[in-house]
């Protein structure tokens, strides 16, 4: 479902050439949804009448200053009663942007917070084995102890210290 929802807004997102507009949009919308819980019980509370709900959606979209089209999409996943799906929604239209714009997203782990430069670098570096545009979504994980993960669709690549130490410790025990 979230699926069919991303490309049909993608469809329309390219026609009118708003891809990533429409995507900080969404993003925008799903974290304000996520952080304000009185906001997703409106939303979701079937003895408010829908269109006193629809009005908040409405005011909401309005008040951040939404585009036209991210605030129709919103109103149609509203009236659908899919309003609260919004955040899987989003990574469905992401991956639609992402493929038509030939460009791929690393999920990235690094042992300890990197010097600024080493990020970009990396960027480069899956750039050119990829092919494709890469773009970082980045976090730290201490357990790593050294080096970082690299998840590229289904394609990890793995230069942790962890990892290096398990697979001698698995030689040592064979």
């Amino acid at each position: 479902m979230a699926r069919r929802y991303g490309r049909a807004l993608a469809d329309v997102a390219a026609a009118s050439q708003e891809l990533e507009a429409v995507r900080d949009d969404l993003r925008a919308f799903a974290r304000v949804l996520s952080q304000q819980r009185e906001l997703r019980h409106l939303i979701a509370n079937p003895s408010v009448a829908r269109k006193d709900a629809g009005a908040a959606v409405t005011d909401i979209v309005a008040a951040m200053g939404l585009r036209p089209l991210s605030g129709r999409f919103l109103s149609l996943l509203f009236d659908a009663g899919r309003l609260g799906q919004v955040e899987a929604i989003l990574r469905a239209y992401e991956e639609q942007v992402d493929s038509r714009l030939g460009r791929v997203r690393a999920a990235v782990a690094f042992a300890a917070p990197l010097p600024e430069t080493e990020p970009a670098e990396l960027q480069l570096r899956l750039s050119a084995m990829t092919g494709k545009g890469v773009y970082l979504d980045a976090r730290t994980d201490p357990a790593l102890l050294a080096g970082f993960v690299a998840q590229i669709g289904s394609q990890v690549y793995d230069g942790s210290l962890r990892t290096q130490l398990r697979r001698m410790h698995d030689e040592l025990t064979r």
